[in-house]
C-alpha cells in the first residue's frame, strides 16, 4: 500500500469547541476514498488542514511524506482542491483563469488539452466571460477544468457535485474514475449517497469529529447487515425515527 494522505490522531477546538477528536484514516495510491459526515461534524477542516491552511491542536497530516503544517506550500503543489465554496478569481474570463492557474503551477498545457477540457464541460459559450458572470454551477466546472488542467497526484474535493448537473455529475465521476486507475489518491466529501457508493472504493464516516465507520460499501453493508449504505450513515450518526415520525404526523 502507499498511503498519500495521512491522518495521524488529529485533534482540533475552536473556542474550546471539539472539531476533530483524534481522527486517523488513510488514502492510497489509487484509492478514491469517500468521507461523509453530518455538517459540522469536521470534513472541511480535515480538507482544509491537508492544506496547511489550519493546524492541528495534535497530531499530524501527511501529504505524500509531507507534514502539510510544517511544508503547506510544498504540500499545496501535490494537491488539487477544490472547497464547498467556489473561490476563484471572479475578475477573470474563464479562458485568462485557466491560463493563470496553468502558468503558477508551470503546466504546459496544449491548446488541444485546453480547448478538450473546455468542451467536456461545456464551457465553450463561456470561455470569454468573466468568472464573476457564471451561475454557481458553472463556476464548480472552471474550478474542476482548471484541477483537470494540472493533473495533481492527490485530489481533495469537498462537495464536489454541488451544482451540477446530471450529465456534467456523470462526465465528473469518469474523471475520478480515469484519475484513480493512473494512481491518483482521491478524497472526496459528499451528502449525495447514492454517488458515495457508486464511486467509493472506501467510505469513512464522521461523526461529532469521530470517526464511526471505514470500509468499503459492501463490507459495511454485511456488517450492519444493510441493504444500502444510507441506511448505515443514518445509524451510525444518530438519525431519529422519532422525528421521521413527527415529520409524517404534521401531514396526517
Amino acid at each position: 500500500m502507499d498511503p498519500r494522505i495521512v491522518y495521524e490522531d488529529v485533534k482540533k477546538a475552536f473556542d474550546g469547541k471539539v472539531v476533530l477528536d483524534g481522527v486517523s484514516f488513510k488514502v492510497n495510491r489509487g484509492e478514491l476514498a469517500v468521507l461523509l459526515g453530518p455538517n459540522g461534524s469536521g470534513k472541511s477542516t480535515l480538507f482544509k488542514m491537508a492544506l496547511g491552511l489550519v493546524k492541528p491542536d495534535s497530531g499530524r497530516i501527511l501529504i505524500n511524506g509531507l507534514d502539510a503544517s510544517q511544508n503547506p506550500l510544498e504540500a499545496r503543489k501535490l494537491v488539487g482542491f477544490i472547497p464547498e465554496e467556489n473561490i476563484l478569481y471572479e475578475s477573470l474570463k474563464v479562458g485568462e483563469y485557466l491560463e493563470f492557474i496553468a502558468s503558477i503551477y508551470g503546466v504546459k498545457a496544449t491548446n488541444d488539452r485546453v480547448e478538450s477540457i473546455v468542451k467536456l464541460l461545456g464551457l465553450n459559450e463561456y470561455f470569454n466571460q468573466f468568472i464573476g458572470e457564471l451561475s454557481h454551477g458553472t463556476k464548480r466546472k472552471v474550478l474542476i477544468a482548471s484541477i483537470m488542467l494540472r493533473e495533481p497526484p492527490i485530489l481533495i474535493l469537498d462537495e464536489l457535485f454541488t451544482g451540477l448537473d446530471p450529465a456534467s455529475a456523470r462526465l465528473v465521476k469518469t474523471w475520478l474514475y480515469r484519475a484513480a486507475e493512473r494512481g491518483a489518491s482521491i478524497l472526496v466529501s459528499t451528502h449525495v449517497l447514492p454517488v458515495a457508493e457508486a464511486v467509493a472504493d472506501r467510505v469513512i464516516i464522521i461523526h461529532k469529529g469521530r470517526i464511526v465507520a471505514e470500509g468499503k460499501p459492501h463490507e459495511l453493508k454485511e456488517i450492519f447487515g444493510a441493504k444500502e449504505l444510507e441506511d448505515i450513515y443514518l445509524e451510525v450518526t444518530g438519525y431519529s425515527r422519532e422525528l421521521e415520525q413527527l415529520t409524517k404526523a404534521l401531514y396526517e
